[in-house]
């Protein structure tokens, strides 16, 4: 099993990747629809759980393995925060 580390950043969206009792264990970031990154348990990963569905850019280690993609997110940025308060704003 061939396995690649590096550093990088990504841009993607924030979902679900595995449930345990109508609870949300799991995340990962789908970076350009259809690549899904697992997000690795961290102090700054528990925080993303706030964040479904959202976009960020994350930063953080990056492992790939023949199987899949995960990251270790060390540090990240909402990218889709910002708010209408009226149509003017538009």
């Amino acid at each position: 099993m061939a396995k690649d580390i590096y550093e990088d950043t990504l841009y993607g969206q924030v979902l679900p990747a595995d449930w345990v009792n109508d609870t949300i264990s799991s995340l990962m970031l789908l970076v350009d629809g259809e690549e899904e990154f697992i997000i690795e348990k961290s102090e700054q990963s528990e925080m993303l759980i706030n964040y479904i569905d959202r976009w960020i850019t994350a930063e953080g280690i990056v492992t790939e393995t023949d199987d899949d993609f995960s990251i270790k997110v060390q540090s990240y940025k909402l990218e889709d925060d910002f708010e209408l308060n009226d149509d003017d704003d538009w």
